[in-house]
């Protein structure tokens, strides 16, 4: 048994503490503190911590390039880019699904007051892409190395975006808060 008033080991039948001297009846002394050892302390598994790790930089990625993308869509500003060079992409799965003779990749440049950017698009083109000498493209008026391919009409692609990343980002901390309660 250990005093209640400095925490020291008594001896068995002793009256008094023997450090601070204060008077020790029985049932009055406190047992002793129960220490956990590092075994006893439940470890997360490390595949969670993988997973952890990797969530955060793929939600924060999957933000930006939605931002980005909504961005494009809602301010940015069009322009006619000129095809600078193309070449045709086969990519060879066994089952051959993904062969189409149509999927190109265009490199193009436009300029934005007297200065040149360039970007790229990779995807299948009716009738071949050597037909195209000109290309319709979104840019960010304030970066326009920001840019893409304009399609026409805007699809909710940045939204959605934006959406699982930060959904992803609130399922993380509301666990690392859960867990963190749970340890208290």
């Amino acid at each position: 048994m250990f005093c209640k008033h400095c925490g020291i080991k008594l001896l068995t039948g002793a009256g008094f503490c023997s450090s601070c001297g204060a008077k020790t009846e029985a049932g009055e002394a406190v047992p002793a503190p129960q220490t956990l050892s590092p075994r006893t302390v439940a470890q997360p598994p490390r595949k969670h911590k993988f997973v952890d790790l990797l969530m955060i930089p793929v939600a924060i990625i999957l933000v930006l390039f939605g931002i980005g993308n909504t961005a494009l869509t809602v301010v940015g500003s069009t322009t006619t880019a000129k095809v600078t060079d193309y070449e045709q992409v086969m990519f060879v799965n066994n089952d051959n699904s993904s062969r189409n003779p149509s999927r190109y990749k265009l490199e193009y440049q436009f300029s934005v007051n007297g200065e040149r950017f360039t970007g790229s698009v990779t995807r299948v083109f009716s009738g071949g892409s050597h037909m195209r000498q000109t290309l319709q493209v979104r840019y960010l008026p304030f970066w326009p190395h920001v840019n893409a391919e304009y399609g026409g009409m805007p699809g909710p692609a940045g939204l959605i975006m934006i959406g699982v990343g930060v959904v992803a980002l609130v399922f993380w901390v509301k666990k690392k808060y859960r867990l963190r309660n749970e340890s208290r």
